[in-house]
Parts: C-alpha cells; structure tokens; sequence
C-alpha cells in the first residue's frame, strides 16, 4: 500500500516520542540502579566497619585468640547476616549466602587491606582484611538482584510512563490527521479528476492557514482548468466531426513516417477486405515517406486493379508537410479521395462522346451504302428471272452465283440496318415493365440454342418485386446480346448465373447481374468492349455491345463489365425503378 501524507508525518512523530520515553526509562532505570548499588556498598562499608569494631574489642577482651574467633564466628552466625563470608587463607570460616560459585574465584583475588570493592561475574564484593587474625570479611552484592528490586520499585514510574506513552502517540495521531486531513482531501480530489477527468468537484476548507490559501488556489486553477478543458472539448469535438464526417480519408505521421491517426472515411476504406487494399496502404505510406523525405507538396492519382474483372480503383492522393504553429515540421499528413465513379463518369462520358460521332458517321454511311444496295439487290433479282430461262445446267449455275450476291446484299443490308439501330435507335417507350417477364421470354427465344451448347442456365431472383418503368422491346434486345455474347463465350459449354439484387421499395434501382464461367476477356480489352465494330470473335459485327450500351443509356440505366480470363465475365445492369415514369 502506498504511504500517504499521514503515515509520513505520523511516524517520525511515534518514534520521536517512543524514543524519548525510552530514553528517560533507561536512564531513570539506570540512575535507580546506581543510587541502589551504591546504597547497598556504603550499607556494607558500615557493617564492615562496625564488625571490625566488635572484633577488635572481643579480641581485647578476650585474651585467648582461638576463642575469640569462635565467639566471633557463633555470634554472626545468631544473627543470621545474609550474604556475609569469612574466609582466611583457603579456609571459609563463615558463609552465609545462598550461593557461593564466586567465592573460590574472590579468594584467588589479590585483595588489599581494604575496605574495598571488587566485582567477580555478576557479584560485587565489599571486603575489609583484619590483619591480626588474617581474615577477609566481605559482603556479597547480585547485581541481577538489583535490577529486579529496581524494576519493581519503579513500576508505576514505568506504567506512568507507558500510559504516557499511549497518550502521546494519540495526540501524535490527532495532530497529524488534522495536517494531514486536509492535504489529503486535495490528493483524493486530484486522484478522481484523473481517473474520471471531471473538473467540477471542488474542495470546501475553511482555514485561514497556509493550507486554507493553498485550497483556495487549488479551486482557482480547478475553476481555470474547467473552463479551458470545455473549450479545447469542443473545439476537439467540432475537430473530430469534421474528420469523422468530411468525404476525403485523412491520415497523419509523425517525422519518422508512423501513422498517428486515421480518420472514419480513411478507416472504412483501408480496412475493407481484399489484396488492393494492402498495395494501397503501402502506396500511401510511401507517398508520406517521400514527402517527409524532399519535404514538399506531391499529388497523385493512383490506379489500382480491384482484384476482379479488370475495373480500376482510382484515388486521388495529396501529401503535405505538417507544420506546427511554431514552423516546426511535427510530421505529414495525407489526404485521398476514391474518384473511381468520377473517373468511371468521365469514361462513360468519353465512351458517350466517341459513341456519339462514329454514329454520326455510321449514319451517313448506312444511309450512302443501302441505296446502292437496293439498286444492285433488283437489279440481280431482275437478271436472276431472266437467266434462269435457259439451260437448266446453267440456270443452276446461274441461280447459284446469284444466290450468292443476294446473300451477301443481305448481309450487307443487314449491316447497315445495324449501323442504323447504333446511330439512331428508337426513342424509349416506358411503360411498367415486368424484367423476369421478359427475362422469361427472351431465355424462351434462345432456349434451343442453349440446348445445343450445353449451357445451364440458373436464376436467383432476391427481389419481391421486379418491375421498372423501361421500353419492353429495348430491353428483350439488351438481355438477348448480352445473353448470346455469354453463350459465345462458352463455346465448350458452362454455366450462366441470371441475378436480380438490390431490390425493394425504397431502392432506386433493380441490378440483374449476367455471370458466366466463359473465356473471359482479356484485360486491355475490356475498356475497348462498347466501341463499334471492336469483336474478338471470327463472326459478327462487333455492334452488339455499342447498341446495349446506347439501350441501356436511352433507359437511364447504368451497365458495367468485369472480366477475368478463363474466369469468366460478370455484365451488371442497372435501371432505375421509377427512371422512365419522371
């Protein structure tokens, strides 16, 4: 647990007063066990003296040395003097202590005449020597006896002193809490604007001490920071909004080219699923590296293959430097745009355009071609009944030359009226048209040509309702090329999946998606696909596509092809549910 302010302040205070007590406890214990100790030597100094006095006068009384000494050692043995010892030479005349385990050591002593103390383990010895009899008397004093007597008769100075003790480390309790208390209201206060980021609470102190101004300030700056935390708040706010919603992806870096952010419309994009994605990440971070590299503006449009079909992602990319307000470069920022429907739009307007003039220019070829073409057409006819009057080897002969360039008039004729059909197509009928209806028929009309190539047809119908407001008998024309284009390119059989998707009543468009297994179209034709007379295949006209696409424009429609060789190609076609009732 981590210390706080109280602890901090609470324990020097506990260990200043235990000490202190301590410190006078010892040296009152001490001071009383001297004043004892030397109570107790002075006591046995008098005895000794007044046992030198008596000897000396039952010496003078009595002549006879040998009674003297008896009388001496019987006497003081009546009285019973604890702790008192005799001894002459090696011999104890007179022990009367309870323990004597020091005495031999005593007697090895080199003791002068005395009176003297000497101290042997933990006995201290008062001893005089009387000379005349050449005895030692000496007194005994345990040193642990006396810290005993010394505990015990400070006890209630000690019990005085631990109560005291008690008393203390209370008040030292309640003196640091009220420091302390106060300090720590504005830790926890600080604590909690940090975990929950809320500058609202403030700290109510009523003091007029160094810590009543301190709370004061705190609550300025808390009032202060509030404030300006609500303004950077909203301006971060106001900042984000504009990032989350703003159409273009934006992406900063920091100098050494590590992504810092992303924004939504950035996010959603680099994180959809596919290849593409990580070669358009690794774009970007590289057009960020080089800008922070020659630290100037750069613009690109990137092209990249969206992994099926050929179709083209394109996104318009800007890196700049980024510049703090103190005109330090603090990293890079990247900007991008998906311009892939504008870049389609434009393709679809120059597809339009070119479309537009080679009808033009059909037209008046169509128009110069079939005159001619009606002329020749009778006059073969003309000259076919003629010739075929005469010999019958050659009339056969004949029929069969003519045949021939009618055939071909024909041909010729059905060209042109095909050139016609692209450069001026019939103006739409709209009316509320069935789309599986006619899906219907026209899988009818070529229903035998399937047959004979092999081909399985599936339909998966995802909408409950399909009509739109489209020219029937234009769009029977769209799905049967389109059809027969995919048949074209299952020559060994295959299977065509027919979808309907996106349909309800509140979309705007029914997409029915064309999906064969085919050939596929290779990818530097696939732009090349709506131009007139552009065909891979060794028969027709390569007007098929040029007239679905000019079609499905006439009913405001959209259509799309994506291809990958021997993959197959998926043709995706939209009309507008309400396009043509407007």
């Amino acid at each position: 647990m981590k210390n706080n302010i109280e602890k901090k302040i609470l324990v020097p205070f506990m260990i200043l007063l235990m000490v202190s007590i301590f410190i006078i406890l010892i040296v009152s214990i001490v001071n009383g066990y001297n004043l004892l100790l030397n109570n107790n030597i002075n006591i046995a100094y008098q005895n000794l003296e007044e046992m030198i006095l008596i000897i000396e006068k039952v010496s003078n009384d009595i002549k006879d040395d040998i009674g003297a000494k008896a009388f001496i050692i019987n006497y003081y043995k009546s009285l019973s003097k604890n702790n008192l010892f005799i001894f002459s030479d090696d011999e104890i005349l007179l022990n009367t202590a309870q323990n004597n385990n020091f005495i031999e050591d005593l007697m090895n002593e080199e003791l002068d005449t005395g009176p003297n103390s000497v101290t042997v383990g933990t006995y201290i010895f008062t001893y005089q020597r009387y000379d005349k009899w050449n005895w030692v008397i000496t007194y005994s004093l345990n040193r642990n006896g006396l810290l005993s007597e010394v505990l015990y008769s400070q006890q209630y100075i000690i019990l005085i002193a631990l109560i005291a003790l008690v008393l203390s480390m209370h008040a030292s309790y309640l003196i640091s809490h009220n420091i302390s208390k106060p300090i720590k209201m504005l830790a926890e206060l600080c604590d909690k604007i940090i975990a929950d980021g809320i500058y609202k609470e403030r700290i109510e102190i009523n003091r007029n001490d160094e810590i009543g101004t301190l709370t004061d300030a705190f609550n300025k700056v808390l009032d202060t920071v509030q404030i300006n935390t609500d303004r950077l708040l909203e301006a971060t706010k106001f900042n984000d909004d504009i990032l989350r919603n703003i159409s273009a992806g934006i992406i900063t870096a920091d100098q050494h080219g590590c992504i810092l952010s992303i924004n939504h419309t950035a996010e959603n994009f680099l994180t959809s699923e596919g290849e593409k994605i990580g070669i358009v990440k690794e774009y970007l971070h590289n057009q960020i590296r080089e800008t922070l590299s020659t630290k100037i503006k750069i613009n690109k449009i990137l092209a990249f293959d969206d992994g099926y079909g050929g179709s083209k992602i394109y996104i318009d990319v800007t890196t700049s430097l980024l510049i703090g307000g103190d005109g330090v470069i603090s990293g890079a920022i990247c900007s991008f745009n998906d311009i892939t429907e504008r870049k389609r739009i434009e393709n679809s307007m120059s597809t339009l355009d070119r479309l537009t003039t080679i009808g033009q220019f059909a037209s008046g070829i169509a128009h110069e071609v079939r005159n001619p073409l009606a002329g020749m057409k009778t006059s073969i006819q003309v000259l076919k009944n003629r010739l075929c009057k005469e010999d019958r080897e050659m009339n056969i002969s004949n029929k069969k030359l003519l045949n021939g360039v009618l055939f071909e008039i024909d041909r010729l004729n059905y060209l042109t009226t095909d050139l016609l059909d692209f450069a001026k197509p019939r103006v739409p009928c709209f009316e509320k048209t069935d789309l599986m209806e006619v899906l219907d028929k026209s899988l009818n009309l070529i229903a035998e040509t399937a047959k004979e190539n092999n081909i399985e047809i599936n339909i998966k119908n995802a909408c409950r309702k399909t009509f739109a407001y489209v020219d029937k008998a234009q769009t029977e024309q769209i799905f049967i090329n389109i059809i027969n284009n995919a048949f074209n390119a299952m020559d060994k059989g295959g299977i065509l999946h027919i979808i309907f998707n996106n349909c309800s009543e509140r979309e705007e468009f029914i997409e029915i998606i064309f999906h064969d297994n085919g050939c596929g179209i290779p990818p530097e034709d696939l732009s090349k696909v709506f131009n007139p007379f552009f065909t891979t295949g060794s028969q027709g006209t390569g007007l098929g596509l040029s007239v679905v696409y000019e079609l499905v424009m006439g009913n405001q429609g959209e259509i799309d092809i994506q291809s990958a060789v021997s993959e197959g190609t998926k043709v995706i076609i939209k009309f507008p549910i309400n396009g043509g009732s407007k």
